[in-house]
């Protein structure tokens, strides 16, 4: 994959890694997106088939938006129709044979296997995207191989009773006790969006230790994201965060 062509606008994240693009957009019945039915059209049948097993319609549609934002920019940034890739996403989870309908996305073109680092978020009718620019080596150049994860959450999904003690570690939780009440709800959801993002841009998941396990207090992979495309984030009542792990050495 080339580095970002110069009509895509590879805005830096404030304070974060550089060679990342981050792109909001909102899915619901006021958004600029087509309908449902013309972006299935660019969808595979994998893809398809995982949307027509979400019972609930707005999940369905919700599903099929997010994955023709991520086809679409993954296109934009190759240069090629939408169409014609495929997508080819792996799960640490899932040992059966053929291409995953879940799990850290990926596509091939022609056959071939593209080397790029996307990750995707949904969070009630906005979705978060993200890639990273392998570059040539130099300057932003990540690397084939490195890893690239976002998470978009609502605040208030993350406020149920034993959240703390099953997703946070002994440090967070402690961290978070001593701040003043009104801030906890929006610093347990940073919390959240860190770890989501860390185990995303890794691309394990939670399959090797839960939660719990997973300190992000001081990982410096990872970037609180407060606003993107000139959205606060916070007055829509979300949180988000972006992680870059690099290609292994060699």
């Amino acid at each position: 994959m080339k580095p970002f062509p110069e009509a895509v606008d590879a805005g830096t994240v404030p304070g974060g890694p550089t060679g990342v693009l981050l792109r909001l957009q909102a899915t619901g019945a006021e958004s600029v997106l087509p309908p449902v039915a013309a972006m299935s059209l660019v969808l595979d049948d994998v893809e398809l088939a995982r949307a027509a097993r979400l019972i609930d319609p707005r999940l369905s549609s919700s599903f099929i938006a997010g994955r023709y934002l991520l086809r679409t920019l993954a296109a934009e940034l190759l240069g090629v129709p939408a169409f014609r890739l495929v997508s080819s996403f792996t799960c640490p989870r899932c040992t059966r044979a053929g291409r995953s309908d879940h799990g850290r996305p990926g596509y091939t073109l022609d056959g071939g296997v593209l080397p790029m680092a996307l990750s995707l978020s949904r969070a009630g009718q906005v979705v978060l995207l993200g890639a990273l620019d392998p570059g040539s080596g130099t300057g932003t150049g990540w690397g084939v191989g490195a890893g690239i994860g976002v998470d978009l959450e609502r605040v208030a999904d993350v406020g149920f009773d034993g959240f703390d003690d099953v997703a946070l570690t002994p440090g967070e939780r402690s961290s978070l006790q001593r701040l003043p009440t009104a801030h906890r709800a929006a610093a347990r959801a940073r919390l959240w969006t860190r770890k989501e993002a860390l185990v995303k841009a890794l691309g394990t998941g939670f399959t090797d230790r839960g939660p719990s396990g997973v300190e992000v207090l001081a990982d410096g992979r990872i970037t609180d994201v407060r606003e993107v495309d000139d959205v606060l984030l916070g007055t829509l009542g979300l949180a988000a965060a972006v992680a870059v792990v690099p290609a292994p050495a060699g």
